[in-house]
């Protein structure tokens, strides 16, 4: 079909895009809005876009800080209960699966210093309560996976008070020990105070010892720590994310670490068969591994999913920074390549931020309405490149939080705001939101009934994801057009995406400036857009009008 009259999107607010009622190829006249169209909050566009069909094809996952998600019972602190009530928000988010953070019983807010890897902390609920969660979570189709700490337990964990009593405890070959102090090591808190163990992260996280690599499932830790795992997928949990994967080993650069988490995942994977509640053959494992692209890449040799930090702060936080937004979908095509030589079935987990880093909101800087048209870009480049999308909760709201700031962690794990302060009985008290307020950031309540705001900029695209394969699971190319020594059209990064037969343009303006954009090709239709992309087409050449952080999509005749 060749579009050979001026298209122009309408829009009153982000993604707000108009679907054609008819028209003639040959009239000049603008296409306009059909008259009784669909609600903006519940239409995934209202361009051409195919409807969504429900499927979660794009298994996009969302992370939870359990303590400051939702709180069920009054007492300030969020808990699995309050997950569990928030599954359809999840749900009609498009959400394919979710991280809860650390849930076992621990000394601390973050969870990350485990007492006893197979007891939920109080704090969240019950064995029972996680048990109904992943029972309901799978009623939607929505996988489980929990934060599981293989590098450290806690300076409490019955494991270390043990080992501590003597040399010749049964568990004193679980941690490292020496008679030397060195860096990294602290004096033995009782028993054999004449010792030192190793805690790299904190005095009261001690590292755990599975001897050589090699052997390592021979291993006393290696056997408690996969005897508790198992207990959670006897549970019905899906999976796990895997914390500070390059640190289980001194070496970050060896083969140790990737030998571990490989021998790991097998007997993991092995137990899991015929297990899954949702009818998956694997079980899904991701590494925290904050390495550069060649380092990284070595840990798929253990592991089938690794988060991909490059993506975000090297690549497209740079783009959104800088307006140099060309040349992010090469780098993406590049980075898969390396990945693809050491593991043909990756899974590049990809994100904005997490709750180890700045929020993005912050991130992306600029004044307040600057921040928040840069998230929507954010936004829209991660739900239509490659990879599979994490989100950290609040990030569609956009939450704000530097961690370098006083207050570090707390600064990104501030209370969820589900409605207005005044009448939100889930929103999580145990710390105050001084970062993220109502005017400042608006409410998941609030936000839903704007089709401007940052909520629905994620709901949209989610969506769009999961509907069009090509955008879920397909793969990236560079467009013919594209001209790698040209930096004319820097700001606007373009790529395509394709599965069988379906081929869609994507294309990004990340700056706050407009620009005019030009390409030839065969466009079947346009898909969606957001912030008013106009465009005029005369056969195969097609030029756009560009606005501030906008986008486009069109899909591309059959191949």
């Amino acid at each position: 079909m060749c579009f050979n009259h001026l298209f122009r999107l309408f829009f009153a607010a982000v993604l707000l895009s108009v679907g054609a009622c008819s028209s003639d190829p040959g009239d000049p006249t603008p296409v306009g809005p059909c008259p009784g169209g669909t609600d903006v909050v519940d239409e995934v566009s209202q361009y051409d876009a195919r409807p969504f069909d429900g499927q979660k094809r794009a298994d996009v996952f969302y992370e939870i800080f359990v303590r400051s998600f939702a709180d069920s019972d009054g007492d300030g602190i969020g808990d699995l209960n309050g997950v569990t009530a928030k599954l359809d928000y999840l749900d009609d988010l498009g959400v394919a699966g979710i991280w809860l953070l650390p849930i076992y019983t621990c000394n601390s807010e973050h969870g990350y210093d485990v007492i006893d890897y197979k007891a939920v902390n109080p704090d969240y609920g019950t064995l029972a309560d996680l048990e109904n969660l992943v029972a309901e979570a799978h009623k939607r189709n929505i996988r489980v996976i929990l934060d599981f700490v293989p590098n450290h337990t806690s300076h409490l964990c019955p494991w270390f008070v043990e080992a501590c009593k003597s040399t010749e405890n049964p568990y004193r070959s679980f941690y490292h020990f020496s008679q030397t102090e060195a860096s990294g090591w602290i004096a033995v808190p009782s028993g054999t105070t004449d010792w030192f163990y190793q805690g790299v992260f904190d005095r009261s996280m001690p590292d755990l010892n599975y001897g050589p690599a090699a052997s390592c499932e021979q291993s006393g830790a290696f056997g408690e720590l996969t005897s508790a795992a198992k207990f959670w997928v006897d549970k019905g949990v899906d999976g796990f994310r895997l914390d500070a994967v390059k640190h289980i080993y001194d070496s970050e650069i060896s083969a140790e670490n990737p030998t571990w988490l490989g021998k790991f995942y097998t007997e993991l994977n092995a137990y899991f068969q015929g297990k899954s509640q949702l009818g998956f053959k694997d079980i899904y494992m991701v590494g925290e591994c904050w390495l550069a692209t060649a380092q990284m890449a070595e840990y798929y040799k253990g592991l089938p999913a690794l988060f991909d930090f490059t993506a975000w702060q090297d690549r497209l936080l740079y783009a959104i920074r800088n307006d140099h937004a060309k040349w992010f979908p090469k780098d993406m095509i590049a980075e898969r390549e390396v990945f693809a030589a050491k593991r043909t079935d990756f899974i590049q987990a990809t994100k904005l931020s997490n709750h180890d880093e700045s929020r993005a909101r912050t991130e992306v800087g600029g004044s307040h309405a600057v921040s928040l048209e840069r998230c929507k870009i954010a936004a829209a480049v991660l739900l239509t490149s490659v990879g599979s999308p994490y989100i950290y909760y609040g990030e569609e709201l956009g939450m704000f939080g530097d961690k370098t700031d006083k207050g570090g962690d707390r600064n990104v794990r501030e209370p969820m705001l589900w409605r207005p302060k005044a009448e939100d009985a889930e929103r999580p008290t145990w710390i105050s939101s001084t970062l993220n307020t109502d005017l400042g950031v608006g409410s998941v309540a609030v936000q839903a009934e704007s089709a401007k705001s940052l909520y629905n900029v994620y709901r949209k695209f989610m969506r769009l994801r999961n509907t069009y394969p090509a955008l879920a699971e397909g793969a990236i190319e560079l467009p013919e057009w594209f001209d790698d020594a040209s930096s004319d059209d820097k700001q606007v990064m373009a790529f395509y995406r394709t599965a069988q037969s379906e081929k869609l343009l994507v294309l990004h303006n990340v700056s706050g400036t407009q620009c005019s954009y030009a390409f030839e090709g065969d466009v079947a239709a346009p898909v969606a857009d957001m912030n008013g992309v106009t465009f005029v087409s005369e056969g195969r050449s097609h030029t756009l009008a560009m606005p501030p952080y906008s986008s486009i999509i069109f899909e591309m005749q059959a191949r």
